[in-house]
């Protein structure tokens, strides 16, 4: 995990491939170069989808760890598309990039956090062996995520 500067992520732009996305405050480029990566640029003055995924993704590689004997949790791994760097103002996310959903899949939404807010479709993708994980976790419901007492025990997250 790295911070990189503006300069460093707009030189890994793609200029001459489309956008792969626009959403309501970012726009998603190809990286150049490399398939298996994004780059999601923020439109807003503040860039809190960037920054609220960077803060879940780093907090689910640490759940993952085994901390001086504390519960690990690596089920969270597997759901959320991977982080890489982030710009050092929160401009610029680079994330792993995946598929979009075929009609046939079917995203199991019981394996999900209930925290998680955005539930459309085109928030989740898989990757090239069929697995599918949430691309999209910029708006979460932190009211759940962090007050465990204030959920419904359907699900352990």
């Amino acid at each position: 995990m790295t911070l990189m500067t503006d300069a460093e992520f707009e030189a890994l732009i793609d200029r001459n491939s489309p956008s792969l996305g626009k959403g309501g405050s970012r726009l998603v480029h190809a990286a150049l170069g490399r398939d298996d990566l994004v780059i999601k640029e923020s439109l807003q003055p503040f860039p809190s989808g960037n920054f609220t995924e960077w803060t879940v993704w780093n907090a689910v590689e640490k759940m993952a760890e085994d901390i001086m004997g504390n519960q690990q949790n690596t089920d969270l791994l597997t759901l959320f598309a991977r982080c890489f760097s982030i710009s050092q103002n929160g401009r610029y996310l680079m994330m792993e990039r995946l598929l979009p959903l075929e009609p046939t899949d079917r995203v199991p939404m019981t394996k999900f956090p209930q925290w998680l807010t955005d539930k459309k479709p085109n928030a989740f993708g898989r990757t090239a062996e069929g697995q599918i994980k949430v691309l999209d976790y910029g708006l979460i419901n932190f009211y759940l995520a962090l007050n465990p007492k204030n959920r419904n025990g359907n699900s352990i997250y």
